[in-house]
């Protein structure tokens, strides 16, 4: 039995939208109230979603609605899925619908995930995406993100195992050359495995990670005078926890040294450095 959600301070800004009243009504379990203000208008997919699970216990609507579309409309009705998920979970008397979406939405998400990686091969070395199909992917990151939360806060691993993994994929095909992000996310699915048991896939992530981090540590090393901001502090404890993990779990202390330098480079004091400044004193 997971933890049932509880609205506070955290919770709360998630359902300041524009559909704020919808969401007040299912906090308050004022079902008769919310079934009598919707539709506010007609053809309202999230109004007639809503009216559907609440009056017959199921949506012929949701369950036709094809969210691998990747845009505005459909980024935003997938948040709304997600608010409604929270909601239900919060007013507590409507689990078996809370579950029905959550699968829904489950079922999904992996040929979501699939279509943006298809979307945005070769991003952002390679070629160039529409701007549009970026900013779209990394709305749905940031939904996945919020599952990853939302079942952090309920320790549900099996639900949580399956939002991050889709997450870090997402992250890989979006935000490779955002180095920060892309760590925490490998070593948060590098976790989530060891979690379930899966050593050999734990072990996949964490070597990945070092791959992919690995150049950063190079830099600093040549750069003795240079401390790491708050971004390259991220990416530097990322790569570190990669390589105490490989050892912890190979057995190992291969990576002693290398961790030794990076905690030298974290205790550096960061000084904002001017490039444009040193290029015009060559200049003079």
């Amino acid at each position: 039995m997971t933890k049932q959600l509880t609205l506070n301070e955290n919770i709360q800004p998630f359902f300041e939208a524009k559909d704020k009243q919808i969401w007040d009504y299912i906090l308050e379990n004022k079902i008769d109230e919310l079934l009598n203000y919707l539709p506010r208008q007609e053809g309202n997919t999230l109004d007639i979603i809503i009216s559907e699970l609440l009056t017959g216990g199921k949506s012929d609507t949701l369950e036709q609605y094809d969210f691998k579309e990747i845009s505005e409309t459909t980024n935003s009705l997938f948040r709304d899925m997600e608010r409604l998920v929270f909601a239900l979970d919060i007013n507590g008397n409507y689990e078996e619908i809370r579950e029905s979406v959550v699968y829904r939405l489950f079922e999904e998400i992996p040929d979501i995930v699939e279509k943006i990686q298809k979307e945005t091969t070769g991003y952002p070395t390679v070629r160039r995406v529409a701007d549009e199909i970026i900013k779209e992917a990394a709305a749905m990151r940031a939904s996945l993100n919020n599952l990853v939360v939302y079942y952090q806060i309920k320790e549900d691993t099996e639900a949580l195992h399956f939002a991050i993994v889709m997450r870090t994929k997402l992250t890989l095909a979006i935000m490779s050359n955002y180095k920060n992000v892309v760590g925490h996310d490998m070593i948060e699915a590098a976790k989530i495995k060891e979690t379930v048991g899966d050593t050999e896939a734990a072990l996949v992530f964490y070597n990945a990670a070092k791959e992919n981090l690995k150049g950063e540590l190079h830099w600093f090393i040549e750069s003795p005078e240079m401390g790491a901001n708050e971004d390259d502090q991220v990416i530097l404890s990322s790569l570190k926890e990669a390589y105490l993990s490989i050892d912890r779990l190979k057995g190992t202390s291969e990576f002693t040294k290398a961790c030794a330098v990076i905690d030298e480079i974290l205790s550096r004091e960061y000084v904002e450095y001017d490039f444009d400044e040193e290029d015009d004193d060559d200049e003079e």
